[in-house]
């Protein structure tokens, strides 16, 4: 099931040792479950939360992981309230292969002179952590750790940023990613193994013929492509493409859409000059790839699956994803010019320098030059995310940090911005950018995410490199 059907889910595991043949502290099992609940309603802000309440022993354990594994948790974040045996939670973990976020926290910022040994017995987790992290280190399991009291917003955020990073690792495990064409040829950083792509992020790539769009092309009526031209215009976008043509691209743009919701695809990497030769499309798909990103769902060109997969991590990470390349070194700005063909989001274009819906000037097809959008993206701050494949079978996350700058956009009929790097001087940018193995192509998103990218990285046991 892709993840955009299947809600995301967050597993809840309090635990303590309250009362055994030594311990006498039975008492507080009622308030314990009180403070599960309050730390079930801390975390409902981040998703749904799946809360088997509090537990305390082996057989316990047991049915809170087989009530976590029903409801197919995405993430499993585990509490101690006071010591509590290792065996205990490991009897629930040891049956998951999922991030797992150890949460050392407490209801208390800190221990007064009127604390007696009650308040001790919710707030001491601290007691038995280290037994458990060092089992979940003995078994191998990658796990992370925040620490900090329930309103500490310092570790609330790094906590959410755990959270986030999970939702992108649990969106490429439910990810169905269609290919249509291949691969622009001799492109050496489009060339993996699909199969490795499958085991390491746990997408799935499955090949749709490019004729099922050509089908889906000829039942799309004048009325629906007309439709679509309308909304266009309704939200200020200027078309200067002929009505002809501009209804041609917009009937591919409404096949593109019918295509992904039949295959329920999540992105497509796609060769956008497969439709070139074809008599009944016979033009570029920029206007149609461009929408759909612009409607999260990714798309790229040249059939790159990597960059697809690098959108999705954004989709969920930041709510939205571009597609781009660097092209030229502005030394008297000090920034990057990056652009690619007709290809991008209009969602994140400049409203104030417009967009317009024009003819591509790049490829001409049987039945003339498609559609496509010219605008700037808005200043802001922004992050660049390549995978790099790195040889046999590894890839690796690099990102990094700057600025989109505010531009008049260029007369290229193409999604384009201006880059300045955070890290100091473009001609640095550029040396540190060709070390570290990437792509050509990119993808990219507003915010500071080099330390959420980082934690997705981290989840994924993947190697990252900040640039």
């Amino acid at each position: 099931m892709p993840i955009t059907e299947k809600e995301f889910k967050i597993g809840l595991m309090v635990t303590a040792l309250l009362e055994d043949k030594y311990n006498k502290t039975g008492h507080m099992r009622k308030e314990a479950g009180r403070v599960a609940k309050l730390y079930e309603d801390k975390l409902k802000k981040f998703g749904k939360v799946v809360n088997p309440g509090f537990f305390e022993y082996e057989n316990e354990a047991v049915r809170v992981a087989s009530q976590l594994k029903t409801e197919q948790v995405d993430v499993i974040i585990v509490i101690e309230l006071a010591y509590q045996k290792g065996l205990i939670p490991m009897r629930a973990l040891l049956d998951f292969d999922l991030p797992i976020i150890v949460w050392n926290t407490q209801l208390v910022q800190d221990f007064g002179e009127d604390a007696d040994f009650d308040l001790i017995m919710v707030n001491s987790g601290m007691a038995g952590l280290p037994e458990l992290t060092s089992s979940l280190l003995r078994a191998g399991k990658n796990f992370f750790v925040v620490s900090g009291s329930i309103d500490d917003q310092e570790a609330l955020d790094e906590l959410s940023d755990y959270i986030t990073a999970a939702r992108a690792v649990a969106r490429l495990r439910n990810t169905k990613i269609g290919i249509i064409g291949h691969p622009y040829e001799g492109m050496t950083d489009l060339m993996q193994d699909n199969y490795a792509v499958m085991d390491l992020f746990g997408c799935t790539t499955w090949p749709i013929d490019h004729d099922e769009v050509t089908e889906a092309f000829e039942t799309i009526g004048d009325k629906e492509a007309v439709s679509l031209i309308e909304e266009e215009k309704s939200r200020g976008r200027k078309i200067e493409v002929d009505g002809d043509m501009m209804k041609r691209s917009a009937k591919l743009a409404l096949a593109l859409e019918r295509v992904v919701k039949n295959n329920s695809l999540d992105a497509v990497a796609e060769f956008d000059q497969i439709w070139l030769p074809d008599p009944k499309i016979g033009i570029i798909p920029f206007y149609g790839t461009s929408r759909m990103v612009e409607n999260h769902v990714p798309f790229t060109c040249e059939a790159d699956i990597l960059r697809a997969i690098s959108m999705l991590v954004l989709e969920e990470v930041a709510g939205h994803s571009t597609f781009l390349e660097h092209y030229i070194l502005d030394y008297k700005r000090d920034q990057m010019f990056n652009s690619h063909d007709g290809h991008g989001n209009p969602g994140l274009a400049d409203e104030k320098s417009g967009i317009d819906i024009v003819p591509t000037i790049y490829y001409k097809g049987v039945n003339g030059f498609g559609a496509s959008f010219n605008y700037s993206y808005r200043p802001g701050d922004f992050t660049l995310f390549s995978i790099g494949n790195i040889g046999e079978g590894r890839f690796r996350f690099i990102t990094s940090e700057g600025k989109t700058m505010e531009m008049k956009p260029r007369d290229i009929s193409a999604p384009q911005t201006f880059f300045k790097w955070g890290g100091g001087s473009i001609k640095e940018f550029s040396k540190k950018w060709l070390l570290s193995a990437p792509s050509h192509h990119h993808s990219a998103a507003y915010g500071n995410l080099n330390s959420v990218l980082k934690k997705t990285a981290d989840m994924m046991e993947m190697e990252h490199m900040v640039i």
